[in-house]
């Protein structure tokens, strides 16, 4: 392996996590033009040794983040993880810790409270269905979004909707 390029690849790794964290798979991706594949995996390996590449604490993170700070449910979590190249084993792990950690039906309310909040409650079926496809985009599972408009929909209204009226 030549040493130059080796240095060199370092340097633009570093500079991209100077930036921001990434997994092992998007900082592979961001250097494929840069220099051969064992060379990369080699850089990717030092930088393993040294800490600052870190696939399950960025998962950890990441899903922490989503999760908490901007209403994303489960499997939209775990899907972003799996294309930004976290292994699907390290992304169960890190779904596992972070609904150790969190309440999701809570999240998932306090979400839905805000979203509420900037458009305007559901004041119809065809509203209600609309936010449960919203939901379901945001990658929240059925029970959960029943559970959580329980709380927030008047119950004439959830009831009209599933009569289908």
């Amino acid at each position: 392996m030549d040493g130059d390029n080796f240095k060199t690849l370092l340097k633009t790794a570093g500079a991209l996590l100077a930036r921001r964290a990434f997994s092992r798979g998007e900082l592979r991706n961001r250097l494929a033009k840069a220099g051969r594949d064992h060379e990369i995996e080699a850089v990717l390996d030092r930088l393993e040794q040294l800490n600052l590449l870190n696939d399950a604490d960025y998962a950890y993170n990441f899903a922490l983040c989503r999760t908490r700070d901007e209403g994303w449910g489960p499997a939209k979590v775990r899907d972003s993880l799996l294309r930004r190249g976290v292994s699907p084993e390290t992304a169960a792990a890190a779904m596992q810790r972070v609904g150790d950690e969190t309440d999701a039906r809570a999240a998932l309310t306090q979400y839905l409270r805000k979203h509420c909040a900037k458009t305007g409650a559901p004041s119809g079926p065809v509203a209600v269905r609309r936010l449960v496809l919203h939901l379901r985009r945001r990658g929240f599972d059925d029970d959960a979004i029943r559970g959580a408009l329980k709380q927030t929909v008047p119950a004439a209204l959830l009831e009209r909707l599933e009569t289908g009226e």
